[in-house]
């Protein structure tokens, strides 16, 4: 699953339920299934999903902008 070889956040869909703000942490192959485990960034939670099951994955680019402050 290359798709998890860049640094970013994703967003997977899975049984038909969407997961946001998701880092990934490991793939494991067990037994000739891959499981994919991933944390969400904001709640700490983690997630393994069985990669047969996943229906859908977007990786997420999030930018930020630094406050420009103006001197006078």
């Amino acid at each position: 699953m290359k798709v998890f070889t860049e640094n970013g956040y994703y967003e997977v869909v899975y049984e038909n339920k969407c997961y946001q703000f998701l880092e990934f942490i490991r793939l494991d192959t067990i037994c000739e299934k891959t499981y994919v485990t991933l944390k969400n960034v904001l709640t700490g939670e983690l997630f393994t999903f069985d990669e047969g099951k996943i229906v859908k994955i977007r990786r997420k680019l999030f930018h930020y902008q630094k406050e420009l402050r103006h001197t006078k």
